[in-house]
């Protein structure tokens, strides 16, 4: 607490016992011989004002060592409650209207939990009306399947139809994992996941786009088991396989291996795409970041790497990417193994 903030907030009372003394300073030199008692008041002037400063002095040591206190709590981002269970230990530190303050805190609290609730309200209404008619959506994308599989004469059409279907359903597939990501913490489920399995259901999942481009895949997957949530890591490697075909040219080539060590086992996705120039590859799982490619070569909203990161880092794996332009852009997966985990966690 600095001195001259201290002075203004006192200023009431310095200033009514400074009245005080030239009020009795007057009184007393209207009634005694001037030539006797000047003196005397002098002397009684300096023992009033230093009496009060030394009060003073003490008043704004202990205030300040309170005050020191606050804010050392607020800096280590401490828990501020027991201000308010021991307002009596605050107060004898010189805080003033500290039962003030708590009431005043739990008003401002009270408040808080009030909007609090009616947003949370209103964004799990507008979560479940998205959830609903992305539903019906996929309703009406598997009727336009079902039509486009009759197709036998139109062949070619019926390719490019069936393109934008899958198109289609991938997008709205993403928007609901997207809905979910923000209530992620209702949403995840520890179970056993076969890694070579759920790896070959999102190539199955984005075969077509595969297919029209004419993009080979080369899976060196072996079979690995761990516990975590199935459909989070597959909405994870579906992402990233479903971005390498945007970004690799046609007939070009998708390389799946695992590699296991004393940490874990590293997932590796690569392919022989366009790259990733070395001045954006660190915002790549940034929020809305397109990068060059996804402006110039695809319709890229950025958002699904953002999420596939924010999902791989609420599960406690780790998700990188590494790029030479021109030649390749890999990004690795690394599931940890338990000992490894906790020490990460630690630090």
């Amino acid at each position: 607490m600095k001195t001259i903030a201290y002075i203004k907030g006192q200023w009431e009372w310095i200033a009514s016992q400074a009245g005080i003394i030239i009020l009795i300073n007057l009184i007393l030199l209207t009634s005694t011989p001037l030539e006797k008692t000047l003196g005397e008041i002098f002397y009684l002037d300096l023992l009033v004002i230093f009496v009060a400063a030394a009060g003073y002095y003490f008043h704004y040591r202990r205030l300040n060592i309170a005050y020191t206190k606050i804010r050392q709590t607020m800096a280590e981002d401490r828990d501020i409650d027991w201000f308010f269970r021991e307002p009596s230990a605050l107060a004898e530190q010189g805080v003033p209207g500290i039962s003030l303050m708590k009431e005043l805190m739990e008003y401002k609290d009270t408040g808080f939990s009030r909007k609090e609730n009616d947003y949370r309200q209103r964004m799990n209404d507008l979560k479940d009306y998205l959830t609903q008619t992305v539903h019906d959506l996929k309703v009406n994308l598997s009727v336009c399947e079902m039509l486009v599989q009759r197709l036998e004469n139109e062949t070619d059409i019926a390719n490019k139809w069936l393109f934008q279907v899958e198109q289609m359903k991938f997008r709205i597939n993403q928007a609901l994992s997207i809905t979910r990501a923000n209530h992620y913490s209702e949403d995840i489920i520890s179970e056993n996941v076969d890694l070579e399995q759920l790896v070959k259901e999102a190539i199955r999942d984005n075969a077509e786009f595969f297919i029209n481009k004419g993009i080979s895949i080369q899976n060196h997957i072996k079979p690995y088991h761990f516990i975590s949530d199935k459909k989070w890591i597959h909405y994870i490697v579906s992402q990233i396989l479903n971005n390498s075909s945007k970004y690799t040219e046609k007939n070009g080539a998708i390389t799946i291996s695992g590699q296991e060590d004393e940490w874990g086992y590293h997932l590796h996705l690569k392919d022989n795409g366009m790259g990733i120039p070395k001045e954006e590859l660190g915002r790549v799982f940034d929020k809305g970041f397109t990068g060059s490619n996804g402006r110039s070569s695809t319709k890229s909203t950025g958002m699904g790497m953002h999420y596939a990161k924010k999902m791989a880092d609420t599960l406690g794996i780790g998700l990188r990417a590494q790029s030479e332009p021109g030649v390749y852009t890999e990004f690795v997966l690394s599931f940890y193994k338990l000992s490894d985990y906790m020490e990460r966690q630690r630090n």
